[in-house]
């Protein structure tokens, strides 16, 4: 499941490189609802709601306000150049929502997860069927003509549209695993939320109230994404379980996927400002490559807890070789 989240996080970039790029509905059908459904699928049941807040605000809201200061920093420091930020920015980052811009493109969701979290944390103590009528009006209010759900602050208003996929991915993790014959299943489902999109259903784009043909989409999405679960939590692991290394720097990247979230945009703005690379998908490979490799670099110093949200990594140690000299125990 490692290798899914990773790719979650490669897909959020190449929609920002990208925008409008062939066959771009068949990836906006899934790559924001894949992220909320797989915090869902790992949610904790252990915790209270006081316990939700702590972590939260050590993983999402800390990383959160670092990076602000991070890019504000940057912000101002392009404002010297011929290549400065648009003139809203700083005020569009404060609001939140639809509001933020390069370089503070998906702060939204950051805000929305960290809120949705709080939400799903309330709702699984209900009956089941609260958290349906939460999800159903929520979706009602983003999707309602000229919805303002997106523009409210910190794009609260979209937090219980965006809980239906936690909801989803908290559901299916508790009922999965009686599923017979999972990769047929899940083909079976992408089949089926991939061919909803062929055949005219409307894709997505949650920054801005955008979840498609009501119901029908986001059903669409969650399909999709349960294909994609059932299918790399078999087969594609039992795959890299024969793969060690593979798992290595598989697991080391997902340790940076909340740095990537947040640095991407501005490693996408200045490769096209500054150094002229037009072509998507080269930036999409630089930005990538540059956010995983000071992903790994931070989780290995003090730093981490606060552009990762993560504990350090610690190096293992090196064993103190045998003596038989040494005293028993």
């Amino acid at each position: 499941m490692d290798l899914l989240r990773v790719i979650s996080v490669a897909a959020v970039v190449i929609g920002h490189a990208y925008p409008g790029m062939p066959g771009e509905e068949y990836l906006q059908i899934w790559r924001m609802p894949l992220f909320f459904f797989l915090a869902g699928f790992f949610f904790s049941t252990s915790r209270t709601f006081s316990g939700e807040v702590a972590v939260r605000w050590r993983t999402l809201a800390t990383p959160y306000l670092t990076w602000f200061l991070i890019l504000l920093g940057a912000v101002w420091a392009m404002e010297h150049t011929p290549w400065p930020f648009g003139e809203y920015v700083i005020s569009g980052a404060l609001a939140g929502g639809a509001s933020t811009d390069m370089p503070f493109l998906a702060f939204w969701f950051i805000s929305v997860m960290f809120f949705a979290a709080l939400l799903l944390r309330l709702l699984v103590t209900l009956p089941w069927w609260v958290g349906v009528v939460v999800a159903l009006v929520g979706l009602t209010l983003a999707e309602i003509p000229e919805s303002r759900m997106a523009y409210t602050l910190l794009g609260i208003g979209l937090v219980p549209a965006c809980t239906t996929y936690m909801l989803a991915g908290y559901w299916f993790r508790r009922h999965f695993w009686r599923i017979p014959r999972a990769v047929p299943v899940g083909v079976l489902c992408l089949i089926v939320g991939f061919g909803g999109v062929v055949l005219g259903a409307e894709t997505m784009n949650m920054k801005w109230s955008g979840f498609g043909t009501y119901l029908l989409s986001p059903m669409l999405a969650i399909l999709i994404c349960c294909g994609m679960v059932l299918i790399f939590s078999t087969r594609v692991d039992a795959v890299l379980r024969r793969l060690p290394s593979a798992v290595t720097v598989i697991s080391e990247l997902v340790r940076t996927g909340t740095l990537v979230v947040f640095a991407h945009a501005l490693v996408l703005y200045l490769a096209l400002r500054w150094l002229g690379i037009e072509e998507p998908l080269t930036r999409t490979a630089l930005a990538l490559a540059l956010c995983w490799a000071l992903g790994v670099l931070v989780n290995r110093t003090p730093l981490s807890p606060y552009l990762t949200g993560l504990p350090a990594r610690r190096s293992p140690r090196t064993p103190a070789p045998a003596s038989s000299a040494a005293p028993r125990r």
